[in-house]
């Protein structure tokens, strides 16, 4: 028993003097690759309908809704892989064909020096081209200037149909009442 303590003293010591060379570099190659890693998200924000069930399924609030200047889609989801644990509850919950959020499957690399710029390369971020954001704005002018004129036309078909109708009781009452005067005399 004593030699047992003996031997790991030694063998604590030989670790706190001898400096130790690392078997792996894990920057260019990753310690260990788990069979269960669903991958990377990707986002289509072109796809998203921004229906923002992602953010409402994630279990632990991994997922936050960018807003844009649009009526549909008025958010995209953007995802913070330092908390994700990768789940794929958004992918499964995402109800377009396809999926606006998908896990790429595959590897990933996750190493960082924990500082805040180096945490911020850990979100999947979602940039939309202007043009894009710009054809939209025009798209919805567009649908709302079309349902503008058809409400205008309803409303005139309306107005028109109550006037002939009008005329028409007006005009079955004028025929009633010259009768009505005849058959009193």
């Amino acid at each position: 028993m004593l030699f047992e303590i003996s031997e790991k003293m030694i063998r604590v010591l030989k670790a706190f003097t001898e400096p130790r060379i690392a078997t792996k570099d894990i920057v260019k190659e990753p310690a260990h690759k788990s069979p269960i890693f669903r991958g990377r998200h990707e986002i289509k924000w072109d796809v998203c309908i921004g229906c923002d069930a992602c953010n409402k399924i994630c279990p632990v609030d991994a997922i936050k809704m960018k807003p844009l200047p649009l009526k549909k889609p008025n958010k995209v989801p953007e995802v913070n892989l330092a908390i994700c644990i990768f789940c794929g509850l958004c992918e499964d919950v995402c109800p377009t064909k396809p999926k606006a959020i998908k896990l790429s499957g595959g590897d990933i690399e996750m190493i960082t020096e924990g500082t805040p710029e180096a945490l911020e390369n850990f979100w999947v971020r979602v940039e939309i081209p202007e043009e894009w954001i710009e054809k939209k704005k025009k798209e919805e002018e567009e649908k709302a200037r079309k349902k503008a004129e058809m409400m205008a036309k309803k409303k005139a078909e309306a107005e028109a149909k109550k006037k002939a109708q009008a005329s028409k009781a007006q005009n079955e009452s004028k025929k009633s009442a010259p009768a009505q005067k005849g058959d009193e005399k």
